[in-house]
């Protein structure tokens, strides 16, 4: 975890590749209209592997991505809305025991959950442990949902309809980080990895 840290500036961009550097400057001039702003936005790094919240161009919380996957991968750089945050189950009260229920906690937040964006734009996280177990599911996640997807492709002829969708395997404590940070109508920054000088 990284707190109230100056950014690198892009790393991994290839600066040999115009189209990267192209993009790489269309993602800066992204951000700096959001850091331009008294906010709090998510910056996606699928090149640096990491999930970044910020403020005013201030890294306050880094969450390394261990896999992602991606459905339908967006054409460029694009800034997104969250239509709501995560709902969160709280385990229920023992009336015999507690009158009150304590306060929502970061144990009480989700590991796996979706978040729909807009324009359309789906996310779906998964909590990994980083066990070889939770490697072999992550690995059968990623190719059911890519078979479902074409799948449905296939038997309707339409794409899906909430637009692309982006996976991302986090740690158990970061994937409840996310879900802790984030809330309604918060920006979303993402920067694709055909911006970087390998793939993942």
């Amino acid at each position: 975890t990284t707190w109230a840290t100056e950014p690198e500036l892009l790393p991994h961009l290839d600066s040999n590749n115009p189209d990267a550097l192209r993009e790489g400057v269309r993602f800066l001039e992204a951000e700096t209209k959001l850091a331009a702003q008294p906010q709090t936005y998510v910056v996606i790094d699928l090149a640096d592997k990491a999930v970044f919240i910020k403020t005013q161009g201030i890294i306050l919380h880094r969450m390394p991505i261990e896999q992602y996957s991606a459905l339908a991968p967006s054409s460029g750089t694009a800034t997104y809305h969250l239509l709501e945050r995560p709902p969160v189950s709280r385990r229920k009260l023992d009336p015999p025991f507690e009158k009150q229920q304590a306060p929502i906690s970061l144990d009480d937040m989700p590991t796996e959950f979706i978040l729909r964006l807009a324009p359309p734009l789906t996310i779906q996280v998964r909590s990994s442990s980083g066990n070889l177990w939770d490697a072999l599911a992550s690995g059968w996640f990623r190719l059911w949902t890519h078979i479902t997807h074409w799948s449905r492709v296939l038997a309707t002829g339409n794409a899906m309809s909430d637009g692309p969708t982006l996976f991302l395997f986090l740690a158990t404590d970061q994937a409840k980080s996310l879900a802790w940070s984030v809330t309604q109508d918060m920006p979303f920054l993402i920067r694709r990895a055909s911006q970087a000088s390998h793939q993942p």
